[in-house]
C-alpha cells in the first residue's frame, strides 16, 4: 500500500508542470538564449531553480530590465535565483522578460535542430524538455 501511494504522489508530481511554446534562439556565438511558457495546473505554487542542458556548460535563469543612464534607457540582464509559478498560473519565459541562458556552449547550435534541456524544481523535481532551436 505505501508503494502505492508513493507512486501515485510520483505521478501527481509530474503532472503538476506543463511546458508549452518552448525555442531557443540560434546562435552561432558562445551562448544562446531560451525559452518558454510553464503552466501550474496544480494546487501548489512550483519553484522553478535552475536548469541544465548538454548542449552547454552552464544555465542561468535570467530576467530583462531596462534602466535610465544618462537620459538614456538601456537594457540590460541579471540573474534570478528562482522563479514562482503561482496555483493555476503561468510564467512565460520570452524575449524581452525571463529567460534562460545557455552559456558556454560546447558547440554552435543549428537551427531546426532540438536541445534537451533539463528543468529544475524545488525538493529535487526535474523535467525533460526539448526544445527546437530557430533563428527568429
Amino acid at each position: 500500500m505505501r508503494r502505492w501511494i508513493g507512486l501515485l504522489f510520483l505521478l501527481a508530481l509530474a503532472s503538476a508542470q506543463v511546458v508549452r511554446e518552448g525555442w531557443v534562439r540560434f546562435s552561432p556565438g558562445p551562448n544562446a538564449a531560451a525559452y518558454l511558457t510553464l503552466e501550474n495546473p496544480g494546487d501548489l505554487p512550483l519553484r522553478l531553480v535552475g536548469a541544465r542542458t548538454p548542449v552547454a556548460e552552464r544555465v542561468e535563469l535570467h530576467e530583462t530590465y531596462v534602466r535610465e543612464v544618462e537620459g538614456k534607457r538601456v537594457m540590460g540582464m541579471r540573474p534570478v535565483p528562482f522563479l514562482e509559478v503561482p496555483p493555476k498560473g503561468r510564467v512565460e519565459l520570452k524575449p524581452g522578460g525571463y529567460h534562460f541562458m545557455l552559456l558556454g556552449l560546447k558547440r554552435p547550435l543549428k537551427a531546426g535542430e532540438e536541445v534537451e534541456v533539463y528543468l529544475l524544481f524545488a525538493g529535487g523535481r526535474v523535467l525533460k524538455v526539448v526544445l527546437p532551436v530557430e533563428a527568429r
